[in-house]
C-alpha cells in the first residue's frame, strides 16, 4: 500500500475512533416545549428525577412559547445545538386562539407544518424525536364536576395524527394526565395546583410535587415508546440539582445559586449553603479544596433537604457589605419560592464555613424578619474579627481587600472589624447554633467559637459546639478523623427544624 494512502486512513480512523461516542457514555435528552416542560413550573423537574446515571437530560423549554414562537425566537436553534441523541417536544398549551399572532396557530395546518419540520430537522441531525401530547389543564367542569374541561383536543389529535404519519413515537401526556386527575377528581387534584403572582389559583403549572407525579407518567409512556430507554429511567424518583437560577442581581450582575430538590411528598427541611474562601474566593458548587463545601451536598441530599448553594459577589471586586448583602438576598428569596422546590419556608437553616461561616452567623442576628431563619451551622466560623490581630500582626490579605483598608490597624479599621464581627451583634431572642470546629484550625482558631457560644449562652440563645478532635480547617478531611459527626450535626438540625403537618400521598 502506497505509505501516504496508509498514513491518510490511519489518520481517518483515528478522526472516527475520537470522535464516536464512549459504550458507556449517557443518552442526552433535550425537552423542547412551553412552561408546563419547564424545570420551573412543568414536569422537567420531576423527569429529571426519573433519569437515571445513563440519561442526561437539558431542558429548553421555555415560558410562553408556541411551536412558531419557539422558532421566531431563535430558541429552536439553541435546542438543536445542544446535540441531543432524543428529543422530547410538547406544544400546544400557547398555539391555542387568545394566545396573539405571534403565538397562535391552526392545529390542522399550521402546528401540524411546525411539528413536523421538528420532526424532519431532528431526525437530520442524526438523533430521536419523541411527539408529546399537552399537559391537560386541571380546570373541572361546572356542570360536570367530576370531569376535566379540556381545551387541548384539535392539538392534541394532531399531534396524535403526525406521529402516526411520519412513524414517530408518541407520548399522550394529555390523555394520561387526563385520566389521572379525573381519577383523583377536584379536591385531590386541588393539591397539584399554587397561587400565581397575583394570587390566582393557578390549574396549568406545577410545582415540584406535581412536576415529580406527572413526569411519572412522561416516564412510564416513554419506557413503552423507546424501549431502549427504559434501562436509564428510574422505577422510582430521587433528588435532582438545578444549577444556576437567579436569585437576584446586584451592581450588574446576576446572583445565582443551585438547587438540590428531594423526590417525595415533602415538604422538606431547607438548608442555605454559604461556602467559604476568604470573602474572595469559592464557588456554590466546588467540591474539593480549602472551600469545598462538597461534604455537605451528599449528607443533606441523604437526608431529603431542599438545599440551596449560593454565589455571592466577591472581593476585592466588590467590597463589604456586598457579601452580607447578597446572603440576605438569597434567604428573602429561598423564603419566598421554597416550595416551589418542595421546600418548608417555616424550617430553613443557614451553613456557612469559615468566610462563609462568618456570613450566615451574621446574616442570622440581623433584627429583620424578613431574614429569620430557624437554625444556623457555623462550620469553622470567623465571628471575632479583632481576635486574630495580634496573631497576623494586622489585618489578614482578606480582609484588605474585603474592607479596602491597609493591613496597619487603625481606629478606623478597628471600628470597622468590630462591627462586622457576629459577636458583637449578639442578643436575646436568635435563632439556635450549631458550631462545629476543630480543635487544630490554624487558620480559624477554635477559641472563636467558644467565646462566640459563650457570648449567645449568656443571652438565653442556645448554642451548642461540637469540637473535633485534630481537625484542621478544611471540611474534606473531618468525616476521616469523625465518621459520626455528620450524623450529630444531621441529628441537632432534626432536633431543630420540626416537621410540618403534610398532605396525603398522591401516586398514579
Amino acid at each position: 500500500m502506497n505509505p501516504r494512502r496508509f498514513l491518510g486512513l490511519a489518520l481517518l480512523l483515528g478522526a472516527y475512533v475520537a470522535s464516536a461516542p464512549a459504550a458507556d457514555q449517557p443518552k442526552h435528552v433535550v425537552l423542547v416545549g412551553d412552561s408546563t416542560v419547564t424545570d420551573l413550573s412543568g414536569w422537567g423537574l420531576g423527569f429529571r428525577q426519573f433519569a437515571g446515571e445513563g440519561l442526561k437530560v437539558s431542558n429548553a423549554a421555555r415560558n410562553g412559547t408556541s411551536s412558531k414562537s419557539y422558532r421566531d425566537e431563535g430558541r429552536w436553534t439553541e435546542a438543536l445545538a445542544l446535540k441531543g441523541d432524543y428529543y422530547l417536544i410538547q406544544f400546544g398549551h400557547n398555539d391555542q386562539p387568545g394566545k396573539g399572532p405571534a403565538r397562535e396557530t391552526d392545529p390542522t395546518t399550521t402546528y401540524t407544518e411546525n411539528l413536523a419540520r421538528f420532526v424532519d430537522e431532528v431526525r437530520a441531525q442524526g438523533a430521536q424525536p419523541v411527539l408529546v401530547t399537552s399537559l391537560v389543564r386541571r380546570t373541572f367542569s361546572k356542570t360536570d364536576p367530576t370531569r376535566l374541561d379540556s381545551a387541548h383536543g384539535p392539538y392534541v389529535e394532531a399531534v396524535k395524527r403526525l406521529a402516526a404519519a411520519k412513524q414517530v413515537p408518541l407520548v399522550d401526556l394529555h390523555a394520561r394526565s387526563l385520566a389521572f386527575c379525573e381519577d383523583l377528581g377536584p379536591e385531590r387534584t386541588a393539591t397539584f395546583n399554587f397561587p400565581d403572582a397575583a394570587g390566582k389559583n393557578d390549574t396549568t403549572h406545577l410545582d415540584a410535587r406535581g412536576s415529580a407525579v406527572f413526569a411519572r407518567l412522561v416516564a412510564e409512556e416513554l419506557r413503552q415508546a423507546l424501549p431502549e430507554l427504559a434501562p436509564a429511567l428510574r422505577e422510582d424518583p430521587h433528588a435532582a440539582l438545578l444549577s444556576d437560577l437567579t436569585y437576584g442581581t446586584a451592581a450588574g450582575e446576576k446572583l445565582l445559586l443551585d438547587v438540590s430538590v428531594p423526590a417525595g411528598e415533602g415538604p422538606f427541611p431547607v438548608a442555605i449553603l454559604v461556602h467559604g474562601g476568604g470573602w474572595s474566593g469559592g464557588d456554590k458548587a466546588t467540591a474539593d479544596g480549602g472551600a469545598g463545601i462538597g461534604p455537605w451536598f451528599g449528607p443533606l441530599t441523604a437526608a431529603k433537604y431542599t438545599w440551596f448553594s449560593i454565589n455571592y459577589r466577591l472581593a476585592p471586586q466588590h467590597r463589604w457589605p456586598a457579601c452580607l448583602d447578597d446572603v440576605l438576598t438569597a434567604i428573602r428569596w429561598v423564603k419566598a419560592n421554597a416550595a416551589k422546590f418542595n421546600g418548608d419556608p417555616a424550617r430553613i437553616a443557614l451553613f456557612g464555613h469559615s468566610a462563609g461561616g462568618h456570613l450566615v452567623c451574621l446574616a442570622a442576628t440581623v433584627p429583620d424578619d424578613s431574614v429569620r431563619v430557624e437554625a444556623v451551622v457555623g462550620f469553622a466560623p470567623v465571628t471575632n474579627h479583632e481576635q486574630e490581630l495580634p496573631r497576623r500582626g494586622g489585618l489578614s490579605p482578606s480582609l484588605q481587600k474585603l474592607l479596602d483598608r491597609p493591613k496597619e490597624i487603625t481606629p478606623e479599621s478597628l471600628g470597622l472589624l468590630r462591627a462586622i464581627s457576629p459577636l458583637n451583634h449578639v442578643r436575646p431572642g436568635l435563632p439556635p447554633f450549631l458550631l462545629i470546629h476543630g480543635d487544630a484550625d490554624q487558620t480559624v482558631p477554635i477559641q472563636q467559637s467558644h467565646d462566640f457560644q459563650a457570648a449567645l449562652q449568656a443571652h438565653g440563645v442556645e448554642c451548642d459546639l461540637m469540637v473535633l478532635p485534630g481537625a484542621a480547617h478544611g471540611l474534606a478531611p473531618w468525616a476521616q478523623g469523625d465518621p459520626g459527626y455528620i450524623d450529630r450535626y444531621l441529628g441537632w438540625l432534626a432536633g431543630h427544624l420540626q416537621p410540618a403537618a403534610s398532605a396525603p400521598p398522591v401516586t398514579p
